[in-house]
């Protein structure tokens, strides 16, 4: 079984790096909208929107230097 775990944790890797890709051009295509919005009840609704993929977005970072460090340490 450790000959897997260094291609589980590469896998893993991936899958953060992959989250966060999504998660930074989801938050970029709401902070367009967010600028486009005419309404202010959209506004406010959009700001919650960025703000909910904000804190995604730096929660899967967070566990990706928690990887990465984990990773250096072995």
């Amino acid at each position: 079984m450790p000959n897997n775990q260094p291609s589980n944790k590469r896998d893993e890797l991936q899958k953060l790096l992959g989250a966060i890709d999504v998660l930074t051009i989801l938050r970029e295509e709401m902070e367009q909208w967010l600028e486009e919005a005419q309404d202010a009840s959209k506004q406010e609704s959009l700001e919650n929107v960025v703000g909910h993929i904000t804190a995604m977005e730096e929660e899967y970072n967070h566990r990706l230097r928690a990887q990465e460090a984990e990773d250096l340490e072995a």
